[in-house]
């Protein structure tokens, strides 16, 4: 990873070209943001790209904390403990769940889009 060698960085572009080189920044950066906020990155103030944590270690979290951490057994066994004995459907719709089974449940919850509930 060759960094580009600028002073003080104009834009995002040249911010991102300073912290991870041109290789990174074409790969995972450029298309991405410019998508994101619907302009050129070099329209965009370097400090956006300055809020995100550039590691060059093999550490994958976000961010260093003594008490962070993956679950015992993961996320799955995690919600799992936490679900209990609740039935939980999914790729069920809404709509026709309830026409045939109108008396499912004395309360449900709904978690789909507001506009087909």
């Amino acid at each position: 990873m060759a960094q580009a060698d600028i002073g003080q960085p104009a834009n995002l572009e040249e911010q991102a070209l300073s912290l991870v080189g041109r290789d990174v920044y074409e790969k995972l950066v450029k298309g991405y943001t410019e998508k994101q906020w619907g302009r050129p990155c070099t329209e965009l103030p370097a400090s956006i790209i300055r809020r995100l944590p550039c590691r060059f270690i093999f550490d994958n979290n976000y961010f260093n904390d003594r008490w962070q951490g993956i679950p015992m057994g993961g996320y799955t066994a995690m919600v799992q403990r936490m679900l209990g004995d609740v039935e939980v459907r999914l790729s069920t719709e809404y709509r026709d769940l309830v026409a045939a089974e109108p008396d499912i449940a004395d309360r449900v919850i709904y978690c789909g889009p507001i506009e087909e509930f």
